[in-house]
Parts: C-alpha cells; structure tokens; sequence
C-alpha cells in the first residue's frame, strides 16, 4: 500500500497547507523509505488505512497536522440521501424497523451507511450486519462502505474482527444453525443494525429456498408487526415497492390490509424514483433500439406454423421465438453489430472505456454471444473483447465480473442472470437484451446496468443515453417502456410454474419435461426502430425518414450520433407535425402475423420433434435405459424398430401420447421436476 501510495502521488508532499507550517501545497521530495502515510480523515475519528483515505506527506507537514482530520475524504450524500435520512432514521428510532424502496443504481448502499452512523451518534447501534443475496454483493457492500462510509465490515462471517464495524453475509448462509446462533449472539452482546438487502427476495416462494431464509431471518429479527422485534434496528431495502399474497409475508416489513384480492402492499418510510434521479442526471435515460425479424413459429398444438414479423406476432409464441432468436446465426449476428455500433458511438461521444452488457435467454446462447462479439471484434481489426459469465460456473462467473468491472478498455459481458440485481459497473452504457424473461423486476434489474452515470460523465456535463437494443416483441417492448413510469411489483412471476405436465389455457405445456407449445423454426433479420423516453414517463418513437433529414444537421452541428436519436424526438414533438407525411400519403400496410395448417409431413415432423424432446428427458431423469423407453413407445403405437420416419401421423401421435401420460405418471410418483 505504502508503494501504491508514493507511485500515485508522485513522490512529492501532498499537504495542501492545512497543517499551518505554509500556505498552498507543500511539493517537498519524499522518499519511499521515509515519508508518512498520512490519514486525511485522522485515526481517532475513525479513519480508515485505506488508500482513499491516505496521502503521502513528509514527515514535517504529518507531525505538525497531529491528531487533527486533514479533509474528509467520506462520500457527500446526495441530495436525495438528505431528504431520506431523517424519515427512515425517526423511523428506526420510533418502530425499530424501516423499508425503503430505491430505484437500482441510487446508491442504497451508501444510504444504509449513513443510517447507521446516524443511528449509532444517537446511541441505538453500535454494529452493522448487512445480508446480500450473491456472494459477489458481499465484497461490493463491504468495498463501497470501506471507501465510502469508512466503515469496516467483514464479509461472509457472522463475526468480525476488533476494530471492525459488522459483517456482510448472504441471505444463503443465514439458515446454517451455527452461523444463525452466532448471528444471535453478536446481536445480543451489541447492539446491531440488520441491512436487508433486496428484501423482496424473501417472499419469492411460498415452500422453497427463499422461505428457509426467510425463516431464520425472522429467528434473528423477530416480527415487527406481532412486536416481537429480536434485534435493535432494521433497515429493509429493496428496488421497489411490492405487493404479494399474505402467505408471503415478510416479518421485517410492516404491510397495508389485504385487498379484495388478499393482495398485502409493503408499507414504505422512504422512497427515491428512477424519473427523480433521471431529472437530477444521476442516472441515465433510456433509449430503445428494437431489432425486429420474420420469423416462423411451429405450434405442437394444433400442428400449425405462424409467421410473421415478430412485433405482430401474439404474446406467446412471440416469447418462444423470442427465447429463440439466438440460436438463428443470422440474426444472432445482426443483433451483436448493433449492439457494437451502439458502443462505438458511446465510446466516440465520451472518448473513454464505455462498456456493453448482453443478456441471453440460456447459457449456451451467451457462449454463441460471446463467440460472436469476438468474430466481430476481428472483422474489424479489434482486439477480441467478450467476457462471459455464467452460473455453471459461479466461482469463475464472480472472478470474470469484478476482472470486467476493473478493466480500463472498451468491453461486452455476456451473461445470463450473473450481471443483474446490485452488479455495478457505471461504464456499462449499452445493453444488448436478447432473453424472454418478463418480469417486471428482472428487467428493471438487468436495465439499470446501463443506467449508472461515471465519473467521467459528471465531469463533462455530459450524460449519455442508456441504450438498449433488444428484440421487437410487443409485451417485451411494453416491459421495458414501463420502467419509466411508477408501479408496484408482483412477488409471484409469470416464470414460476407448478410441477406436472398440466396445460394451461389454449393448451401451451407449462412445466417441464413436456415440451412447450411453441417453437421457433427459422427467423429472418427484419428493420430497426429506436424509441426514447422522456423525463415525463412518456416515450417517442424516431420517424425514420426524419431521422434521415436531419442526421446531416446533426453531424455538421458537431452533435456526437449517440446523442442524434433523441434530438430527432425532440424535434419531432415540437416541429413534427411540419416534418410528418400529410395525411393522404401512400404508407405501406402492416405485416400482421398469419397462420397456415402444416402439411402432413411437416404435421410427422413436428410430432417426431415433440417425441424426440420427451425422450431427451427421459434419458436426463428416468429410472429406466433410454433405449428401454423408447422400445415401449414404438411397441404402444403399433410403430416396428425403425420405421418412425416413414409411420403415420396417427401412430406417432399415438406414441406422443403415451409418452406425456407416462412421464406425468412419473412425475407425480417420484416428484420430480
């Protein structure tokens, strides 16, 4: 550290004339062996041996400074932080538990920092325990608080060391019956602040392992609401307001009536918007590149295909083609350059390592990504520049994330759910979104990677766009458009699906191993369109011809082309009506999405396809060969060794059958999923 310190410095004092002996910066040469590490804010008012906290001084300017703070080098809370303060701390004090619900990137780490120091200067705590969902969020917390706050926390133990101010843990090891009763009786010797992070996570599931946290989160902190409060201060944190079923109820969160619907609303003490931190420029507004496509989608059903473009396809096959699209090399690659041209442009319009995040809907498509963002990067005479993260790996997904997050050059991480709740890499500008994941907390998580400002925008006075380039489905376009505007999230997803190879609706298979109704067979790369959000909640999409007409102004006007959509939706809203076409131009018809019967060979096919996919899972999870299986279905349909390719539609549906019943017999019987 004394190294770093004297490199980083410049070998020369770095006392700016508060220890009195002179006035201005000092200057005089130091040498490694002999100058002083000089605490700005001192030792005895708790500074921190971190080098955010430490100068090289020479000897002469640290002695005479003695005990006294040169400066403190703390985090100024923002503006919303102030205002926040005082509510969630009289609630502390007043209930002993407070929620407070802030937009990701709004600096809820930070915050919780400042409600303990002002919890413990009024005598109510003197310990911070702070629970993580991710192990990776651990050393974050306890990075951001050392720097920011200069509190001392030790992660992943349920004790930590003299000196030191409390532990980061995860949700995850909290159900350890010894780390729980070390937890419980730290908290009882000292009087202890509980941080919940990302609360709502405590209430995903009604039997499974959120609920075996959320228990022994009510064994440590008891439950507010009965009064039964085991511990001296909660803090629950959380991106959003909630809602969800009574049975769902957290013991640390106090709750509005249930409605007609049993529904229970988490009653919040404070609260900080995405558009609130938009309008003070402390996080980035949002512009939408949506990548549309023809595609073609197989419904096992009713043994039909539908095309179309995707933006007209229905909800659901468009998520199937959606989970899909990846896997076509074709729009795989048109999707990763617009992806690159969108960095490319970030990286013009602020001359630094701006970076890329890609989500996709499975491991497998982010290594396709990944593999193709590298091809790219050749053709253009790059250096190959893709990371990837991803869950099979988890220990390796933690060490790729903070190595991207540290790297000084131009970057594109793909991922799947590794770079999503509380990653934090402000660098990341643009945001390749290619899952079918529809859930309003998700994508506000994933989206708000690219919505953290740098540093380097604040000096500049410049905030970039956080842009999004993502496929053109209408329920997953609406999603995204909705982070702008307030709204409260349902705990229960749409991705929790019960167990058993029940259908639901017009027959789509809900759980697996049935196959789901849809699938995508082939898509075509269709037209870009660009949407931008305004402040208000509303959004504007760019015309293209006008783009057009006016790109030429932009760019002798010297405006960076990151920045050339949303000029082009500004003009539109206050001179458009003078730039649209008149009323009786000629427009091109919408493509809508068609339906057409599949031909009885494709009908076999479909069903072959239907089969095959049953006994991929029969070969992963069933108690007998594969061979065996496959053997009992051919001799049910009337179907000889051999001869699937060439049997009838009848026998293969027969067969299809058979194996449904078979496999849900199964799974009813050794409850497997």
């Amino acid at each position: 550290m004394r190294e770093f310190i004297f490199v980083r410095d410049g070998g020369t004092c770095q006392c700016a004339g508060v220890c009195g002996s002179h006035q201005g910066p000092c200057g005089s040469p130091i040498t490694l062996e002999t100058f002083h590490a000089a605490h700005l804010r001192s030792d005895h008012h708790g500074g921190v041996v971190d080098p955010s906290n430490l100068e090289a001084w020479c000897s002469r300017c640290n002695l005479i400074l003695g005990a006294k703070d040169a400066r403190d080098p703390r985090v100024m809370p923002r503006e919303w932080q102030l205002r926040e303060l005082d509510k969630i701390v009289g609630a502390i004090m007043r209930t002993g538990a407070a929620t407070f619900s802030g937009a990701p990137g709004a600096g809820k780490t930070l915050f919780a920092g400042f409600v303990f120091e002002a919890l413990r200067e009024a005598g109510l705590v003197d310990r911070l325990m702070v629970v993580v969902p991710r192990r990776g969020l651990a050393t974050q917390w306890t990075n951001a608080l050392r720097v920011g706050c200069q509190l001392q926390l030790k992660p992943h133990s349920a004790q930590e060391r003299p000196n030191q101010n409390g532990v980061v843990v995860t949700y995850q090891s909290l159900p350890s019956p010894e780390a729980l009763e070390t937890h419980l009786i730290m908290a009882e010797k000292v009087p202890t602040l509980l941080v919940l992070d990302e609360v709502h996570h405590l209430a995903q599931d009604v039997d499974g392992t959120h609920a075996r946290w959320a228990r022994a989160v009510a064994r440590l902190a008891g439950d507010v609401e009965a009064g039964q409060q085991g511990i001296a201060g909660i803090l629950n944190l959380s991106g959003t307001l909630w809602r969800s079923d009574r049975s769902e109820r957290i013991s640390t969160v106090r709750y509005t009536a249930p409605d007609e619907d049993n529904r229970i609303r988490s009653i919040v003490d404070g609260e900080v918007t995405v558009q609130e931190l938009i309008a003070v420029g402390q996080l980035r507004s949002i512009d939408l590149y949506r990548v549309d496509a023809h595609v073609q989608v197989a419904d096992y059903a009713d043994l039909t295909y539908i095309e179309g473009n995707l933006s007209d396809v229905d909800a659901k096959p468009a998520r199937a083609a959606v989970a899909g699209l990846a896997n076509i090399n074709s729009w795989r690659t048109a999707f990763v350059a617009s992806v690159l041209d969108k960095l490319e442009k970030a990286h013009r319009a602020l001359n630094y390592h701006v970076k890329a995040l890609i989500v996709a809907a499975s491991q497998d498509q982010a290594e396709k990504f990944r593999d193709e963002v590298d091809r790219q990067m050749r053709e253009r005479h790059l250096q190959p520049l893709a990371e990837l993260a991803v869950s099979r790996d988890e220990d390796q997904a933690q060490i790729t994330l903070d190595n991207f997050r540290a790297q000084k050059r131009v970057g594109v991480l793909c991922t799947v759910d590794m770079a999503g709740e509380g990653y934090d890499c402000p660098e990341i500008a643009v945001l390749g979104y290619a899952s079918n994941k529809l859930t309003s907390l998700y994508v506000r998580q994933v989206t708000a990677r690219a919505m953290r400002v740098t540093d380097r925008e604040r000096e500049r006075g410049a905030t970039l766009p956080a842009v999004v380039v993502l496929p053109d489905s209408t329920e997953l376009v609406k999603e995204f458009l909705r982070y702008m505007t307030p709204y409260l999230h349902e705990i229960r997803a749409e991705e929790v699906r019960p167990r058993g190879p029940e259908r639901e609706g017009e027959g789509e298979w809900i759980a697996q191993p049935p196959l789901r109704r849809f699938n995508l067979e082939h898509a075509q790369v269709g037209d870009e369109t660009i949407t931008v959000s305004f402040r208000d909640g509303t959004s504007e999409n760019v015309e293209t011809d006008i783009a057009a007409s006016l790109a030429a102004y932009f760019k002798a006007a010297n405006l960076p082309d990151i920045y050339w959509p949303r000029a082009t939706a500004a003009t539109q809203r206050t001179i458009g009506d003078l730039l649209q076409r008149r009323a009786f131009d000629v427009t091109s018809a919408e493509s809508k999405q068609t339906r057409r019967e599949a031909s009885y060979e494709e009908q076999c096919e479909l069903v072959q396809k239907e089969l095959a996919g049953r006994e991929r899972w029969w070969a992963i999870n069933g108690d007998t060969p594969i061979a065996h299986f496959s053997a009992m279905l051919n001799q049910r349909a009337g179907i000889k060794k051999g001869t699937r390719p060439v049997a009838s539609l009848d026998r293969l549906q027969q067969a299809n059958e058979f194996a449904r019943q078979y496999i849900a017999e199964y799974i009813n019987r050794s409850h497997t999923q």
